[in-house]
């Protein structure tokens, strides 16, 4: 069914690139920009019409989607040279979609504002499998009147759409998400390395596990995976370690304790030292693995 909005996507990643074509199949007419010209190019092949810039996608565009890695890179997608904020019409809307600092999702919006543009927070957790199956799970912060507005455009991308609140409370939403995902993989990597080294058959305990209190998503998502041995990525271990650094700072500028969160960190960080930023997050166990020098896999 053809759509009235026009919709921009800034951002073809492993993420936006799936979430680009759902709205393509949803019958919306579909302005990208990326980088990496290639990635604009397999999105032209599905019908999205390719830009020269996020100014000439906001040009076009009723609401224009960002999907990027990290704060920096909204920033020079919104107000940088070329950005959205050289192109945005009055009455549009730009939802983000990344995983960032609240603080500057909170000043890209008042200079949207201040063309007569909104902008909606709306992070994103469910790695690729969800961007790939439409079935996000979607935090979402700004206008309630706004949210309204794009709700069937996010409705499209995710399984689960939830309002948080005011400009902020998505991106601080999905920080806080992030504590819970990370601190669930520490958790597992540190059972199966201990699992393993005491002589267990980590399939025979993986089964057991998630019949009982241990059960997670992350666990039945990622324990069979690191127990075959494939890090290939999901949602990379350097972004990973990027919302820690963000869920750190928001956690000290509000002076909330996240002692945890500071270890995991710097467990990513070692990863990241050990060149393996690009592989899944759940490459953690490998961390735990060299401490131990114990390797867990079937």
């Amino acid at each position: 069914m053809e759509q009235t909005e026009k919709i921009g996507f800034v951002g073809l990643g492993i993420m936006g690139q799936p979430m680009s074509g759902h709205l393509l199949a949803a019958g919306y007419e579909v302005f990208v920009y990326d980088l990496r010209r290639e990635s604009m190019e397999i999105a032209a092949e599905h019908g999205a019409v390719p830009c020269s810039s996020p100014a000439e996608v906001a040009s076009l565009s009723d609401i224009i989607i960002t999907m990027v890695p990290d704060s920096p890179d909204v920033e020079a997608a919104i107000a940088g040279d070329g950005g959205i904020l050289n192109g945005v019409q009055h009455g549009s809307v730009v939802i983000d979609m990344s995983t960032i600092d609240p603080a500057t999702g909170q000043r890209m919006a008042e200079l949207l504002r201040e063309t007569g543009a909104d902008m909606l927070d709306a992070p994103v957790t469910g790695g690729a499998i969800g961007a790939q199956n439409a079935s996000l799970s979607i935090f979402v912060g700004g206008d309630a009147a706004t949210f309204a507005r794009c709700r069937p455009v996010l409705d499209v991308l995710g399984g689960s759409v939830m309002y948080m609140g005011a400009g902020g409370m998505g991106h601080t939403a999905k920080l806080a998400n992030q504590i819970l995902g990370a601190t669930a993989m520490m958790g597992i990597a540190e059972a199966f390395v201990m699992a393993k080294k005491a002589g267990l058959d980590l399939n025979a305990f993986y089964d057991a596990t998630i019949q009982g209190s241990g059960d997670s998503w992350h666990l039945r998502t990622l324990g069979p995976r690191i127990i075959s041995g494939d890090f290939a990525p999901g949602f990379m271990a350097k972004h990973m370690r990027k919302d820690m650094r963000l869920a750190a700072q928001v956690a000290t500028e509000l002076d909330s304790p996240v002692p945890v969160t500071a270890i995991i960190g710097q467990l990513y960080g070692a990863l990241l030292a050990a060149g393996l930023g690009d592989e899944g997050h759940h490459a953690l166990i490998k961390v735990i693995e060299q401490m131990a020098a114990s390797e867990a896999r079937a």
